[in-house]
């Protein structure tokens, strides 16, 4: 599963839990999920560190021989005590790795102030006005404002402040 051989969909779980800031019993349930680093790692990764981990824990801590009947009591502990220490080394083992999946938001409107955009409409004034800026992907076209009223199409201006509210960008004539 890890190197992507065998795609099994239906392992594949989106375990993020997005809970009020009310305490609630949910919130404190699923608090060994996340300490075992379940939702901040891909479930099937997980999965493969904890499958490997538990398979060489049960072969170096139980006798090779077979034996051909299962025995309760004995047989049932240590599974449980198998599954407990692979839980605790699949942790270590992934540790390092959250974070790393988690996605980026490439164009975040605070990281856009001091950019340099181009005007796309006949003008610019307080309550009217676009611009498009060029990114490594496809252009944003923005809701820019000005209050000089300088800005034309095909001027270049500079963004100097956003409002997150309206999603506009207020920009100035770019200096040369």
């Amino acid at each position: 599963m890890v190197f992507g051989v065998v795609d099994l969909d239906f392992l594949d779980l989106d375990l993020n839990f997005d809970v009020d800031s009310s305490t609630s019993i949910l919130e404190i349930g699923f608090v060994p999920l996340r300490f075992l680093n379940l939702g901040s790692v891909p479930t099937n990764l997980w999965l493969s560190v904890f499958a490997l981990t538990g398979w060489m824990v049960s072969r170096l801590w139980n006798s090779p021989l077979p034996h051909p009947t299962f025995n309760w009591p004995s047989d049932s502990m240590a599974i449980l005590r198998d599954g407990g220490v692979a839980a605790a080394l699949t942790k270590i083992i992934t540790q390092p790795l959250r974070g790393r999946f988690d996605p980026v938001e490439p164009n975040r409107s605070a990281d856009l102030v001091g950019k340099h955009c181009v005007i796309t409409t006949t003008e610019v004034t307080e309550t009217f006005g676009e611009a498009e800026l060029a990114t490594d992907g496809a252009p944003l076209r923005l809701k820019v404002r000005n209050d000089s009223g300088q800005l034309k199409k095909g001027d270049f201006a500079v963004i100097v402040d956003v409002q997150t509210k309206g999603n506009t960008y207020f920009v100035e004539p770019e200096s040369v």
